[in-house]
């Protein structure tokens, strides 16, 4: 009798183990399910969608110039969505090929290239490495004296402590006070720490709105010309997209689409007409990080300031020494 009854109670306790085990079964093949759905519509969106980064702070007006190109070339269905927190240049390339980015922006280097898949489209078509200098007023008559390279190079240059633009200026003889935060380096113009400012004629004229620097202008009578094109860059592991992206904005470019697009964005408007270089003295720099694979022959991707308006997209050889 106690035997029956031990089996009788038995079975429902067994019954309900086994109903207990069931549920959790099925609750994990549920989340795996659920999960596994989940990364297949991460994976759907991801198709249509490029991750950029914030501009790191509110004044980096120059930000918006890569958003809206890139708005320009991917407006067909796709969508341009920004990370949730703004990152260094260093960091936003780093992202890449986790995914966290799938776009990112920066001017051009052997050992970036070799890193990340360059767009080789020159964003600026090349005039970021056209550089006016940045002078204190009172200092015009001293600039408009230089007649030769030499006195230039002999002054000393405020750059950036880790920019490449401060290896190219030493490589090419000139004298640099690299300075680790930005903003410093207007403030040592303004100090007489350095004499000159080497900006990209694409930049200076936003940079110099600044109320706090009505003392300082741009000096248009010389100028620094050196190959420093700006690429949207992906991860290697993102070609079919990035051959996409690249072969768009080629022909954007060689269309004269991007020259309208400059002539009239915010950021690089008040570079034009480029006739206003027409009389500068350009000296012409090397640039020796530059990429072999760096497209200076297709002369449809690069203007040169003083260029004429109706020739600014016929052929010319822009950086001389570089051949």
């Amino acid at each position: 009798m106690s035997d029956h009854n031990t089996t009788e109670q038995a079975t429902p306790q067994l019954t309900a183990k086994m109903r207990s085990g069931l549920r959790r079964a099925l609750s994990d093949k549920v989340q795996i399910l659920l999960f596994l759905f989940s990364v297949s519509l991460i994976n759907a969106a991801g198709a249509d969608t490029y991750l950029v980064q914030l501009p790191r702070d509110n004044s980096a007006i120059a930000q918006s110039y890569y958003h809206d190109l890139l708005a320009e070339l991917v407006n067909d269905g796709n969508e341009i969505k920004t990370i949730e927190r703004p990152v260094t240049q260093g960091r936003s390339l780093q992202l890449l090929d986790s995914g966290q980015l799938t776009v990112a922006w920066s001017g051009t280097s052997i050992v970036r290239e070799k890193e990340f898949r360059p767009i080789r489209v020159p964003m600026y078509l090349g005039l970021l490495g056209g550089r006016v200098p940045v002078i204190r007023k009172n200092d015009v008559a001293r600039f408009r004296s230089i007649t030769d390279e030499q006195t230039l190079q002999d002054m000393v240059a405020c750059q950036g402590d880790q920019w490449p633009d401060s290896d190219i200026l030493e490589h090419n003889q000139y004298r640099v006070e690299r300075v680790a935060l930005y903003e410093s380096m207007f403030k040592m113009l303004q100090a007489g720490r350095c004499d000159y400012f080497p900006r990209s004629i694409i930049e200076v004229h936003g940079e110099l709105s600044d109320p706090g620097r009505s003392d300082l202008m741009a000096y248009e009578g010389l100028l620094l010309s050196y190959p420093f094109p700006m690429y949207y860059f992906m991860s290697y592991q993102q070609e079919a997209k990035a051959s996409d992206l690249e072969r768009k904005l080629y022909e954007y470019a060689t269309s004269g689409k991007l020259l309208t697009f400059m002539k009239t964005h915010p950021t690089s408007r008040e570079t034009f007409p480029l006739t206003r270089f027409k009389d500068s003295t350009i000296f012409y720099l090397h640039n020796p990080d530059l990429p072999t694979d760096t497209p200076i022959s297709d002369t449809a991707l690069w203007l040169m300031p003083g260029q004429a308006t109706n020739e600014e997209l016929q052929a010319q050889q822009l950086f001389s020494r570089q051949r």
